[in-house]
């Protein structure tokens, strides 16, 4: 009886619109400010904000702490539609206060826990520039609390905008919604058809549940739910689909667990990067109170540092892994250590700390570095950032001690050496012989000698990274693949290899001779698909690059690099599909288009050789000049064009070609001008052509023909050396570094300068008597006939060839093939 009338009470009711639920209710704040002014928590639903001002006691401030919770009590459960907040607004106080607000969060709970609640709004994208000053939200959930909330964790490391503490500063917090349970609508005017009176959603009217005297809050739901679990030592209880649900961590951790209920109503995993080990938030505490007073007691430092190492290495030597949340603190952590090393200049217990190094870089912690990747900004290249800050404050040290580590992920070597004497070998044979992991004995760096003025020893620190390609995972940056072929491979880049370091004492700049490296291959699955890449750690760019290495050879199981600097290195497998792939018929076209080419310029050659006693001239020299550089370029690109695993011959193949083709294009060009000057000079000026005639300047052709090209091969080699100075799968220019416009660009000026002559000589042509009285079917003929011999021969089909470099443009590498198949 009591239900009917409690449902008659409130699902009989008439209209209403949504109210602020919120006004002159129950406030509550964690730390609230005691100062002159009035700025208590009630402040913020008092109805008043005109001026959003501190002094002008019309808002709500706390204290600055490492938590911040304000809370207003709507006294019943109400369905809520929105959360209307206007915050304080201290022009004076400059943008650094709202450092203080950022990252807050908003729940609708029906206790003051927000656990116990629903995620309203989370801020993950406001910045010191666009922090509003007020904030509308749509919440359509019921509850009693509406919870305001903010915090800074030791060991998170949050964005750069974000102060260290955080504190409230609401002028007016207005919660709007039905004032009536049961009822919805944006006028609050359809009630609830339950026979049980529902909480239904308060703009749909869906069920979200139903009241029981007895049973208090049991929730009933249409919609999908994801049901009561216990994982990781937490009890989830059950959650709306769509939400997101937050629980204390578990025993001996700080901070706060937060697993995500899908839209099936099926629980994603926990996810605990913000669960650490109290002994680990306490360690860090210490090392930032260090950092801050950096005038402390040395000895008292190093004990703090030394004590923390060693805590560290027993909380990071669990056989089954360490959680997510422990490894993101032990990272910090160790930036810690470093920055407080460098800066009081303590001596630490280096065993210990390459210790925790080695126990963090265990493929048993696989998962968490890939929980670390996704949710921060500290993967596995944070580690090598600072294990490379490390070495250089080690190497300061003049009077270093030779120390070697050997761990199961990791290998150090620190030692002096006179460069200009002795190589550098790591790890050295001995320690290859020994290694059980074969591609660790294949996996070596050696620097040769090198001039140095030095004239004592350098320190140098080699290390050997022997698990890291398993927990850096694949590339997803990758941009080798676009288009077309982006589409037909779902493949990613991958470091197929250990990774090698080398770091001096002093910076030696450009290595000569250059730092060899061998690595052996983590995956030996061989793949057309796929290809080996010599790469370094760019710290600046944060990635991946390819600048200053060059593969010098490489198979299944290796590949061997020289690189002409120091740093982090290894083997990227990328992506790689060939452009030609889906033409098959053009490639072979263009193979037999090449071989006719050669066969017809070959028969051209002979036929001029064996007449040449009668046809001896300037032009027939320059004739022949273009076949020989025709045979030579065609022959060395059809034999060794594809020759790319060796990468010395391949560079000279590709400067071969490149030297070869520009001798017959300046031929060409040598032939239009002679053109030029027999025949369009001849016809407007025939004093200058005949002083041009009067005696033979084949040499001084000849020197421009041969020379010019040298010059252009040259600058080109010298300045994309080790640039990406050929294609990865072709002895050819590459278009990507741009080495291809020095080819292209002199190509394009000599047929322009070939169509202004050929232009010229129609002119003449259609000039002279004979063609002039000749008719218009004649002088058509007369024109096609001189265009068919002067395009091929003054090389201006090779435009097609510009014209084909895009892929799709098939007609054009079509017409480019047939042209240039019969161009002498």
């Amino acid at each position: 009886m009591l239900k009917i009338i409690f449902c008659l009470h409130f699902c009989l009711s008439s209209s209403f619109a949504y109210v602020n639920l919120a006004l002159n209710k129950e406030t509550f704040e964690q730390y609230p400010r005691l100062i002159r002014y009035n700025v208590a928590s009630n402040k913020a639903v008092d109805g008043i904000k005109p001026d959003q001002n501190y002094s002008d006691e019309q808002c709500s401030f706390s204290k600055a702490e490492k938590t911040a919770t304000w809370w207003v009590n709507l006294n019943s459960v109400y369905n809520i539609n929105d959360i209307r907040i206007y915050y304080a607004n201290e022009s004076g106080w400059g943008n650094w206060y709202k450092g203080l607000r950022l990252g807050f969060s908003i729940y609708v709970s029906n206790t003051t826990n927000k656990s116990d609640g629903v995620l309203c709004y989370k801020d993950n994208n406001f910045t010191l520039d666009t922090f509003p000053e007020v904030l509308d939200t749509q919440c359509p959930v019921y509850g009693q609390y509406v919870i305001y909330y903010n915090e800074r964790l030791l060991g998170v490391t949050y964005p750069e905008d974000y102060s260290n503490d955080v504190f409230n500063s609401l002028c007016e917090v207005e919660v709007y919604g039905c004032p009536v349970l049961g009822h919805y609508g944006a006028d609050c005017n359809v009630s609830c058809s339950d026979a049980d009176c529902c909480y239904s959603h308060v703009e749909t009217g869906t069920c979200q549940g139903c009241y029981s005297e007895s049973e208090g809050l049991q929730c009933r739901f249409e919609q999908n739910t994801c049901i009561e679990d216990k994982t990781d030592g937490i009890l989830w209880k059950a959650t709306f689909a769509g939400r997101n649900k937050e629980i204390p961590c578990p025993e001996n951790q700080n901070g706060v667990a937060t697993r995500f209920c899908d839209e099936h109503g099926e629980w994603n995993l926990p996810n605990l990067i913000n669960c650490t080990n109290e002994a680990l938030v306490n360690a860090s505490s210490l090392l930032d109170g260090i950092i801050a007073n950096k005038t402390q007691d040395k000895f008292r430092i190093q004990k703090t540092v030394n004590n923390t190492l060693q805590l560290m290495k027993k909380l990071t030597s669990s056989t089954s892994g360490i959680s997510a949340g422990d490894l993101s603190s032990s990272l910090g952590v160790l930036e810690k250590i470093v920055t407080v090393t460098n800066a009081t200049g303590s001596v630490i217990e280096k065993e210990v700390f390459y210790a925790v190094i080695d126990n963090i870089l265990s493929p048993n912690n696989s998962n968490s570095w890939t929980t670390i990747s996704e949710q921060t900004e500290n993967g596995p290249t944070f580690l090598l950032k600072n294990m490379d800050r490390f070495s250089k404050i080690t190497l300061q040290n003049d009077n270093i001690t030779a120390t070697k580590f050997n761990g199961f992920n990791f290998e150090l070597v620190i030692n002096q050496t006179k460069i200009d004497e002795t190589r550098i070998r790591f790890p050295d044979e001995q320690s290859n012989k020994v290694s059980p992991n074969p591609e660790e004995s294949l996996t070596f760096l050696e620097l040769p000698k090198q001039a140095s003025n030095a004239t004592k020893a350098i320190n140098y620190v080699a290390v050997l990274y022997k698990t890291m390609s398993d927990i850096l995972g694949s590339d997803s940056n990758s941009k080798e693949l676009k288009g077309k072929q982006a589409k037909k491979s779902k493949q990613r880049s991958f470091v197929n290899s250990p990774i090698l370091s080398l770091t001096t004492q002093t910076d030696l700049g450009v290595l000569d001779p250059p730092l060899n490296l061998r690595f052996g291959h983590t995956i030996k699955k061989e793949s057309t698909e796929m290809r080996a890449l010599c790469v370094s750690w760019d710290f600046n760019l944060n990635k991946w690059s390819e600048e200053g290495c060059t593969v010098i050879q490489t198979d299944r199981q290796r590949t061997v690099c020289h690189c002409n600097h120091l740093t982090n290195f290894a083997i990227l497998m990328r992506p790689y599909t060939q452009v030609s792939e889906e033409s098959p018929f053009l490639k072979t076209m263009s193979f037999v288009g090449i071989a006719l080419s050669i066969a017809f310029t070959f028969l051209t050659s002979l036929i001029y050789i064996l007449t040449w006693r009668y046809i001896r001239s300037d032009k027939n020299i320059m004739m022949l000049n273009i076949c020989g550089s025709l045979i030579l370029s065609y022959t060395i690109f059809i034999s060794s064009v594809e020759q790319t695993s060796n990468e010395v011959a391949c560079v000279a193949i590709t400067a071969i070609i490149h030297y070869f083709f520009l001798v017959t294009f300046f031929s060409m060009l040598g032939l239009g001008v002679y053109y030029f000057m027999s025949i369009t000079v001849t016809y407007y000026a025939l004093y200058v052509a005949n002083n041009f005639k009067s005696k033979s300047r084949i040499h001084w052709f000849l020197g421009g023909i041969w020379g010019i090209p040298v010059i252009i091969t040259t600058t080109n080699l010298g300045a994309f050396w080790g640039k990406g100075y050929h294609l990865k799968s072709y002895c050819w220019l590459s278009i990507e570094s741009g080495s291809l416009y020095m080819f292209i660009i002199p190509v394009c000026l000599i047929s322009l300068i070939n169509i202004l002559i050929i232009v010229s000589l129609l002119r003449v042509l259609f000039a002279s008597s004979i063609v002039a009285r000749s008719s218009l079917q004649r002088k058509a003929s007369s024109g096609l006939r001189s265009l068919g011999t002067l395009l091929p021969v003054l090389g201006v089909t090779w435009l097609f060839g510009i014209l084909a470099v895009n892929e799709n443009a098939v007609v054009f590498q079509y017409l480019f093939v047939i042209a240039n198949s019969f161009q002498v």
